[in-house]
């Protein structure tokens, strides 16, 4: 498979490379060369330039559309051009030049909302099943990112699977990043499942295993067959403590 990887420079875009390079044909682009770049096609370049991304999606059977503002805590106008004008422009180019599959890069900051146990609707971990309720603008960011790609599978032009991908770094920081590290082997998997999985359109919380889970990974389970194999309690006494990663409530 041909896959088109935005954002490869980026700190998930390094994390997934090495994992997804024995298995597909990577297209790369970024503003700069990315790492662990050897041997894959690499196009850099600015996504806000329409014609760019109809070059970057042509002859490309799938794209995973990570490149995005990844700052919870920034404004709507630090937000807006890269999280919300290059996902649309990427979702339409792809659209146009026949891509097949896109995995969009979201975040469980899309259901952040309902990090304090208080704000949800049953006792229980945070279900994909819920109605969106991100925690910050960056969250309503991603929201925007998957209703817009829903219009598109609705419409027939690609299949869509949305991932809402938790914190990922190699190990977790701080027992805080425990409710939602990702690390980079489940990150691994569960892109190259999402590129193959029998789905039209879903959205699905990916973070690696923890024995206090926050997130509810039944649905990613069920649709995309994803299984941890990574856990946070393999770290939990060697690192520090620290606050969640998940925003508290802030005045828009």
């Amino acid at each position: 498979m041909r896959v088109l990887v935005t954002g490869a420079a980026g700190g998930v875009g390094t994390l997934l490379l090495p994992q997804l390079a024995g298995d597909h044909h990577l297209r790369l682009t970024d503003l700069r060369p990315p790492e662990h770049a050897e041997g894959h096609e690499v196009m850099l370049g600015d996504l806000a330039d329409p014609a760019f991304t109809e070059r970057l999606c042509t002859d490309v059977d799938a794209v995973v559309h990570l490149a995005a503002n990844p700052r919870p805590g920034d404004d709507w106008d630090q937000l807006l051009g890269p999280n919300l004008d290059v996902p649309a422009r990427i979702l339409s180019a792809a659209a146009r030049t026949g891509v097949r599959r896109v995995v969009l890069a979201s975040s469980v900051h899309a259901l952040g909302g309902y990090h304090p146990p208080s704000a949800r609707p049953d006792c229980g971990p945070i279900r994909d099943t819920w109605p969106p309720h991100p925690c910050c603008r960056y969250g309503a960011t991603k929201v925007f990112g998957e209703a817009a790609a829903r219009v598109y599978a609705d419409s027939g032009a690609f299949s869509v699977v949305c991932l809402r991908l938790g914190g990922c770094q190699p190990v977790p920081p701080t027992r805080g990043w425990c409710d939602t590290w990702l690390g980079p082997a489940d990150l691994g998997q569960a892109v190259r499942l999402a590129l193959r999985a029998d789905v039209r359109f879903g959205t699905y919380t990916i973070t690696s295993a923890t024995s206090a889970a926050v997130f509810d990974l039944d649905a990613a389970r069920r649709d995309l067959g994803y299984a941890p194999i990574q856990s946070c309690d393999t770290y939990r006494d060697a690192i520090p403590d620290g606050p969640s990663t998940m925003c508290r409530a802030r005045r828009p």
